[in-house]
């Protein structure tokens, strides 16, 4: 597995590691509507310091093979849009795919440009079976954009995750090496 962190491109976006120099933007962003509540991990309030803490500690995490997270950077502008990110299991071979996009870019398909050139490096370059991924029941969005790089639909696990104090269902979306291989 390769220990540095990729620079991968769309035909719109650079998807790169942040630096530290960007953890203002990475606060405001991440402060942004529904991005906590659609979110499994994202802290609310999201601090200045868990900004920082979060681009210090991206390079070891997918040094050990545990995390790839990169921003999702416009072309034309180098602006920070959001993050796409890759849970890796490399025991089991499989990626869990997440993300967000700043609320000013969402409906423009940033986030599926994104987490396709994910899961292409998942497979092609970290070996990955399988990339899956989950939403919230009630986050249609995200569940459109899975169904759209061509992750299937697999399930809803009821009552599976407590969020804010309620239950919520997850939607469960994945593909395999054969899959993938054979929409190329």
């Amino acid at each position: 597995m390769p220990t540095a962190l990729p620079h991968l491109s769309t035909p719109r976006l650079l998807l790169r590691a942040l630096e530290m120099h960007q953890a203002e933007a990475l606060f405001t962003l991440a402060n942004g509507p529904k991005i906590a509540d659609n979110t499994a991990n994202i802290p609310s309030p999201y601090t200045l310091e868990t900004a920082q803490g979060f681009i210090a500690g991206t390079a070891e995490k997918y040094r050990t093979g545990e995390l790839l997270n990169l921003g999702m950077h416009v072309r034309d502008s180098d602006e920070l849009i959001g993050i796409v990110s890759l849970r890796l299991n490399t025991r089991h071979h499989y990626g869990h795919l997440g993300g967000w996009v700043a609320a000013h870019c969402r409906n423009q398909g940033f986030a599926a440009e994104a987490a396709s050139a994910m899961m292409d490096y998942g497979f092609s370059a970290l070996g990955l079976q399988r990339v899956g991924s989950q939403c919230f029941g009630r986050n249609k969005e995200s569940a459109r954009v899975m169904e759209k790089i061509g992750l299937r639909y697999e399930g809803c696990m009821r009552q599976a995750f407590l969020k804010n104090g309620v239950y919520e269902d997850l939607l469960g979306f994945a593909t395999v090496r054969d899959d993938w291989e054979r929409r190329l």
